[in-house]
Order: structure tokens, then sequence, then C-alpha cells
């Protein structure tokens, strides 16, 4: 698995400004952390997909349940007090948890690009405030669907200031493809030796009836 900040100029009122890793900004959003909220988002998105395979299934189908059960997932992993630096902020659809202090929300959606309904829109608990236009005031969890079948799904982190734009920046995906089902155990393979030929005792007493086996009398 592999996970990164990304490193690159970045555009902002017109001035040139680094992208920063969102450690940089707060403590608590180190790639431990985050690793963890991204594997169990690209986990649950494969298992989810890969169920709904009816004939009755289409690309909407899928990507209500991937949503509505993403949204459980963190509902749940918030309370369940698994990790004492994820708390539960608002548990409406435009579900918000705590990663320490800093509020974080997820959408899927292009994370250069956000076209999604409510993507910039801050709810009550939403409420982190800068007057540093180089500082993130909002967090998303932005899940980016695979462009192709060679590709892969990915998890981006990304901060935005106050004018909507990027300021911070890191992701997460699977370094290798995933075959099976999450949870799912392939056994190694086993080696089978080649059989053993030989000649039983009972066809050696037929071929040679003065033979005698066992104690002598």
């Amino acid at each position: 698995m592999q996970d990164h900040w990304v490193d690159k100029s970045h555009i902002l009122q017109g001035k040139h400004m680094p992208m920063r890793h969102p450690a940089t900004f707060y403590r608590e959003l180190s790639d431990d952390h985050l690793r963890v909220i991204a594997t169990e988002l690209l986990d649950l998105r494969f298992t989810t997909l890969r169920h709904m395979n009816s004939a009755y299934d289409d690309n909407y189908t899928k990507e209500t349940a991937v949503f509505g059960r993403s949204k459980n997932l963190l509902i749940d992993l918030s309370r369940s007090g698994k990790y004492d630096w994820l708390t539960l902020k608002h548990a409406g659809m435009d579900v918000t948890f705590n990663i320490g202090q800093v509020p974080c929300r997820f959408f899927r959606d292009d994370p250069d690009a956000p076209e999604k309904a409510g993507f910039f829109k801050r709810n009550a608990v939403d409420d982190l405030f800068s007057i540093d236009e180089n500082d993130p005031v909002m967090w998303r969890f932005v899940v980016e669907k695979a462009l192709s079948d060679e590709d892969e799904d990915r998890v981006f982190f990304v901060g935005y200031n106050a004018y909507q734009e990027k300021v911070s920046e890191w992701m997460y995906r699977s370094s290798t493809p995933m075959l099976h089902a999450v949870g799912d155990e392939i056994p190694a393979a086993t080696e089978i030796p080649p059989a053993s030929v030989g000649v039983r005792e009972d066809e050696i007493n037929i071929q040679n009836p003065d033979t005698k086996t066992g104690s002598n009398e």
C-alpha cells in the first residue's frame, strides 16, 4: 500500500505557493491516522462493488450503496472507541468526524475539480478558521474512482483555504491489485511429493511362497 503527500507548486490568488503535508498544519493529521480512514473507505468500496453485480445494478445503485455504507462505516468507526484520536461530530448525511481536533468530511469526487453539491459547504461543526490564506479551513477525504480496469481507486485527503483553493494534499492507494474480498484468505500452495512406487508385501509372498515374515519359530 502506498500513501504520500503531494509536493508540488500551486497557484493561489496569483501567487506561487508550495503544497504542504497535512501534518504541517495539524500534527494529528499524520500518515498513520489518515491511512486508517483511507483504507477503510477503499476496502468497503471494493467489497460493495464486488457484491453488487446483479442485472439490476448500475452505476447509480452501486455508488449510492457505497455512499450509504461509507457514511455508516465512519459513524460506527468514530463511535467504536477503537481509535482515541477519532470522534464523531455530526451523524447526518453530511457526516463529520474529527481527527484530533480537526473536522473532516468525505466525498466521491474529483479532487482537482470537485463537482458534488455541498462539497465546499460547511456545517455547524465543520468550523475551522484562519486569517492566513495559506492555511486550510476545511478538510475533505475524496475517493477518486479508477478511470479504467487497469487503474485503481485512490483516496485523497485535501485541505482547502477560505477561497476554496487546495493548499495541502495527501494521497493513498493500494500498491497491489485486490483480487479477492477483504477478509478472504488464499491458502499458500502446497507442494505434493511424487507418489511412492514399490512392491507390496502380499505380492512378494505370492511370488515367493517359501518366504516367511514375522518371528522365527
